[in-house]
């Protein structure tokens, strides 16, 4: 968990839009401004129209520049949007402390609740392009589906192992954990995309609940009926 190179994404494929060609380390002060300025515009744009309408052109104007500035950072707008999802699929820092938190000995309960809002925190940020880049990556886009299950598996391996600690007395295999891991954690991303679209159907959970509902799944699941198991008495002692 603290091995800083474990968590970073898998790169995008060589040759692909997004694959570095033109970045932070290429640029320099002056180009990474501007590069970031087409970013900013571009993600101001997507808040309020459909990722098929964009284009170089509106971009450039939000960010006050030319179209020919665009493309001297970007091949297309394709390219913008790769570059927007990596930015957004990156900041994870504070899901991942929640994370180390909870493996250092947080109660199941703590460590759950830390979790699910730290993620729905993050879900709430960045929203617009991460509901983008699963659109893409759901469309069989490769760019976007290495990112999506590479930024997941960083997720899925400590809530596998908390998984999996806490059926010591089961013992679970590890393919058994992960996959218990991966079941909660579908679900959670998948309510953090999309409860905005409930918002006005009845009769619903409320946002609270949903999310609390969540917290309780996740924690039986690092502190299952075990933990219940050896409070009971031993079955000869009941009446």
């Amino acid at each position: 968990m603290k091995n800083i190179e474990a968590r970073e994404l898998v790169a995008p494929p060589e040759g692909s839009a997004g694959a570095g060609r033109r970045t932070e380390q290429t640029l320099g002060r002056k180009g990474n401004r501007t590069r970031r300025r087409l970013m900013a515009a571009g993600l101001k744009l997507l808040s309020t129209r459909s990722a098929v309408s964009l284009t170089a052109a509106a971009i450039a104007r939000e960010a006050e520049t030319s179209s020919a500035t665009f493309y001297v950072y970007f091949d297309d707008v394709g390219e913008l949007i790769f570059a927007l999802a990596l930015d957004a699929t990156e900041d994870l820092d504070n899901v991942f402390a929640t994370l180390d938190n909870w493996v250092a000995g947080q109660s199941a309960e703590e460590g759950a609740n830390a979790f699910v809002e730290a993620y729905r925190d993050y879900w709430d940020k960045h929203r617009p392009i991460l509901l983008l880049r699963n659109m893409e990556a759901d469309r069989g886009d490769q760019r976007f589906q290495v990112m999506r299950s590479s930024a997941g598996a960083l997720i899925l391996r400590p809530l596998a192992s908390l998984i999996k600690e806490g059926h010591a007395d089961e013992a679970l295999t590890d393919e058994q954990a992960l996959a218990r891991a991966a079941v909660i954690f579908a679900a959670i991303e998948r309510m953090a995309a999309a409860e905005t679209i409930y918002l006005d159907e009845h009769p619903m959970p409320s946002i609270n609940a949903i999310k609390q509902a969540q917290v309780s799944v996740l924690a039986s699941l690092v502190e299952p009926m075990g933990m219940i198991k050896r409070q009971k008495k031993p079955r000869a002692a009941r009446r």
